[in-house]
């Protein structure tokens, strides 16, 4: 005889089901979060990148890179505001660090190392970037003179 009653799902199916779900939600997640933070290490880099053609442009103009105002602050322009000098702006905005908030400002770090050496900071999340140790190797000169909080993760731009 055929049972006519059953026509559902049992406790212990649903909650398989459930469990499975669950699993791979947390999988999923975790993922997009550490997406997420390779974007922002991305978006540091190339803000860096931009950082030095302005700087690099200024250079050309005045014949030596701007002081820092000892706060890690480029001495000329503010993090957030355009990098100018009277007519000829150098970089309509300098940017800030991507987890940056309108109440909780990072900013990168700026050290003038002389007329014609700099360094720029920018701290990664994701400390197993091979960049890192790649940026620190080609900037050791400037980073050792560097008397500011120095992190495992600090990604460097200097003059070279």
């Amino acid at each position: 005889m055929i049972n006519i009653f059953k026509k559902g799902f049992t406790l212990i199916e649903l909650l398989i089901v459930i469990a499975i779900i669950g699993i791979l939600t947390a999988l999923v997640t975790t993922n997009l979060s550490g997406a997420r933070s390779r974007a922002r290490d991305t978006r540091r880099k190339s803000d860096l990148r931009s950082i030095e053609q302005s700087l690099r442009l200024y250079y050309n103009d005045a014949k030596k890179f701007p002081t820092d105002d000892g706060s890690d602050n480029i001495s000329i322009a503010s993090w957030g505001s355009p990098f100018a000098v009277g007519s000829t702006i150098y970089m309509s905005s300098l940017p800030k660090d991507p987890i940056s908030t309108a109440t909780s400002t990072v900013t990168y770090k700026y050290d003038s190392l002389g007329d014609d050496k700099y360094l720029i900071i920018a701290v990664l999340e994701n400390a197993s970037d091979p960049d890192i140790a790649e940026s620190q190797l080609k900037c050791t000169s400037n980073y050792s003179s560097y008397i500011g909080v120095k992190t495992t993760t600090d990604y460097l731009v200097c003059a070279q």
